[in-house]
């Protein structure tokens, strides 16, 4: 039950209120409505329904960014169906003034996610609207981003590793160091291009610095965006304290949808098992 502490709440109304209570603390937020890999018409009408009740139901006491993962919205039934229905939202966004962020999802997802957002994104209605994560992690990253011209495009950076469940050494790297420098790499052509990136990250102090230093010092806009629940939650207070934007990343569940916390919960605590057990180490060997 520990990986419920990384849950925002269990309906939308509950989430609504948690984001407004980030806000008051001075924190952004993007709402996320659990779930993943849906292959059930029916309950991808469900998922559109509870973020048409989010967005709709946000108020400027609340207002945020709504993250998407796309095998939520259709992908994994056809890509066909996912553009059809996160066109439907993409605009109710817009009306709203908040950025969709589409998710980077298992590797088999990432050529028609970062194509569908592509696509969005090259309009200029919609150019401010969307944002796409980009994984890190990736070999091919960079080749993906030019062949889907994300580089001047609406970004959220992240890691990548350990998160899903890519164990294909071919398609990723887990050496630490080669990916914190294709991250910097985004970052920095991220903002020569003049956007304004999401620098996401779960608790890696030694990033935020890194991050701090690249863009002068918040010279160059960007956001921190840490996630809700106990990893982070220090750092994310200190950047705040110390003028940067940090935005939070709130998961939440719907009715229809209460269990789907689970496979996300689990990943968080083994994320933040590991990183005790680092810790521990590390501790030791200075001991």
């Amino acid at each position: 039950m520990f990986g419920r502490r990384f849950v925002g709440a269990v309906d939308v109304d509950g989430v609504l209120e948690v984001g407004e209570d980030l806000k008051k603390q001075g924190f952004g937020v993007t709402y996320n409505l659990l779930g993943e890999h849906v292959h059930d018409p029916a309950l991808v009408d469900k998922a559109i329904d509870s973020t048409f009740r989010l967005i709709q139901g946000m108020q400027s006491e609340n207002l945020g960014n709504v993250s998407c993962k796309p095998t939520l919205y259709g992908l994994s039934i056809s890509k066909t169906l996912f553009i059809k229905n996160i066109e439907k939202i993409i605009e109710l966004a817009r009306q709203k003034g908040i950025e969709i962020e589409f998710d980077a999802e298992n590797y088999s997802y990432i050529d028609d996610t970062f194509d569908v957002f592509s696509s969005f994104a090259s309009q200029k209605i919609y150019s401010n609207t969307v944002r796409q994560a980009v994984q890190a992690h990736l070999k091919d990253i960079f080749p993906l981003m030019d062949k889907y011209q994300l580089r001047d495009k609406n970004l959220r950076i992240v890691k990548g590793a350990g998160v899903y469940d890519e164990t294909d050494t071919s398609i990723i790297t887990n050496d630490n160091e080669k990916i914190r420098q294709r991250y910097f790499e985004i970052l920095r052509g991220n903002i020569v291009t003049g956007r304004a990136p999401f620098i996401a990250t779960v608790r890696d102090w030694k990033l935020a610095e890194s991050v701090i230093k690249i863009t002068g010092e918040g010279a160059s806009p960007f956001e921190f965006q840490m996630l809700y629940g106990p990893l982070g939650r220090k750092l994310g207070e200190y950047l705040l304290r110390s003028g940067y934007p940090v935005r939070i990343y709130i998961p939440f569940t719907d009715h229809w949808c209460r269990d789907v916390w689970k496979p996300y919960g689990l990943r968080r605590t083994k994320m933040m098992r590991n990183l005790l057990f680092k810790n521990f180490k590390d501790t030791i060997k200075l001991g």
